[in-house]
């Protein structure tokens, strides 16, 4: 009997094979802005497929037989959810997206990475990333074990499909996603979709999103880092800080300049960039290589270790650089992402254990003392987008997850800021408008 089941799956097997699989990665979303976004998907078969924007009236998009799709939409409007849907062969899949808002707007984005190696723990950091319901996502790299390994990313798309589909993705290269002696990292070029506003296009680049300016970096020794970017990064960081719609500034890179675990804080990043971050005024740093939580500060800037996204976790190292150890202020060894939400000058930063408990929060910059009507909150992931029925009001009806985050204060659970509002009567107004904006 097991003989003639093994048979049987053989040939379903190469049944399979043989005909192709239609959808092989995604639909997922890439490089989203106020008003465009790349829609990607791989099929196992060269084969045609068509794009639908579900707005009125309907958006159709060809694209030619091939395995990997990219698709870009034009046109959009900002701060507004759409609907697609891709067929291809008979087979449908759908999604939906919203653009990025203007300048002043709320919005909130999650920080995660090193999701390689452990399927289940990678898993339960992303259903867990899902319920926060994020407008886009920063990953710290590493998020293969091996970059040649076609069964890797075929696991990270499956793991993360259904986040992806919804949510767009702006990774970092790390050291595991590079490949072969050349360290070409061709799969995560051809998996990726990046803004192509660099020297060296997609290995580093930069995205504005709101009134927040992101730098995105290969700290790579292998890619000649310090050679070929500081001075791009200087470019970067002083155009942003001479835009006047600019508020903020974030950088993310897969190595840390400071940390106090296995591979401890790389001192040619601290030497040739931790400067110019000062000089610029950024407001964190976000990175992974090492598996943990931790947060430092050096000179006014913070830096955030999460390498927590499923890949093995490393304890705390015996004895760390003094330069490391004074700079570090928290430290957890533990798989969980980070929750960030930007609201006019306030930034908070909430790290999430994969079961849902609150790491630490830390905040800066001053909350809006708005009024609750006065907010206009993000369009709900839940409803359909305009032109499918709805009028534009319809957008603004309270998310699953906000109305679950409401549900938590209620209960008296902690929730970032709003977990000491009573120890803080100073911030009540501020608190206040956070709490209308999530709603």
């Amino acid at each position: 009997m097991l003989r003639c089941l093994v048979i049987a799956a053989l040939i379903t097997g190469g049944a399979t094979a043989a005909e192709g699989k239609v959808f092989e990665k995604g639909p997922y979303l890439q490089n989203v802005s106020k008003t465009s976004i790349t829609v990607m998907w791989q099929s196992s078969i060269s084969t045609p497929a068509t794009l639908t924007l579900h707005t009125e009236p309907e958006r159709v998009f060809k694209s030619t037989a091939e395995q990997v799709h990219e698709v870009v939409i034009d046109g959009l409007e900002p701060e507004q959810r759409y609907r697609y849907t891709v067929e291809s062969d008979g087979k449908v899949r759908e999604g939906q997206f919203a653009t990025a808002p203007v300048s002043g707007a709320p919005f909130s984005f999650v920080v995660y990475g090193d999701s390689r190696s452990n399927a289940n723990a990678h898993a339960r950091v992303i259903e867990r990333i899902r319920q926060e319901v994020p407008d886009f996502l920063l990953g710290t790299g590493d998020i293969v074990n091996e970059g040649a390994s076609k069964p890797d990313w075929d696991e990270l798309f499956e793991i993360e499909g259904p986040l992806l589909r919804e949510a767009p993705v702006f990774p970092s290269l790390g050291n595991h996603d590079r490949q072969g002696r050349g360290r070409t990292a061709s799969n995560y070029r051809k998996y990726f979709s990046l803004p192509e506003n660099s020297p060296d296009p997609e290995r580093y680049y930069a995205f504005t999103y709101g009134s927040a300016r992101f730098v995105i970096l290969d700290s790579n020794t292998y890619s000649f880092a310090l050679t070929d970017q500081t001075a791009w990064i200087e470019e970067q960081l002083q155009a942003a800080r001479l835009d006047e719609e600019i508020e903020h500034i974030f950088v993310s890179m897969h190595h840390p300049p400071f940390s106090v675990s296995l591979h401890g804080g790389q001192s040619e990043l601290r030497e040739a960039w931790t400067p110019l971050f000062e000089k610029y005024q950024v407001d964190a740093v976000f990175s992974g290589h090492d598996h943990v939580y931790s947060r430092a500060k050096k000179n006014g800037v913070n830096y955030f270790v999460s390498g927590g996204g499923g890949a093995p976790l490393y304890g705390r190292k015996d004895k760390s650089a003094p330069i490391d150890l004074e700079a570090t202020q928290f430290f957890e060894r533990t798989n969980h992402h980070l929750r960030v939400h930007v609201v006019g000058s306030h930034v908070e930063v909430v790290a999430v254990r994969a079961d849902g408990t609150m790491i630490e929060t830390l905040s800066w910059g001053e909350l809006p003392t708005v009024s609750m009507t006065a907010l206009r909150p993000r369009p709900a992931r839940s409803l359909k987008a305009v032109g499918a029925g709805e009028s534009p009001s319809s957008m603004h009806a309270p998310s699953k997850g906000a109305l679950a985050a409401a549900k938590e204060q209620e209960e008296g659970k902690s929730f970032g800021l709003l977990g000491i509002v009573g120890a803080c009567m100073t911030l009540c107004a501020g608190v206040v408008a956070v709490w209308a904006w999530r709603q």
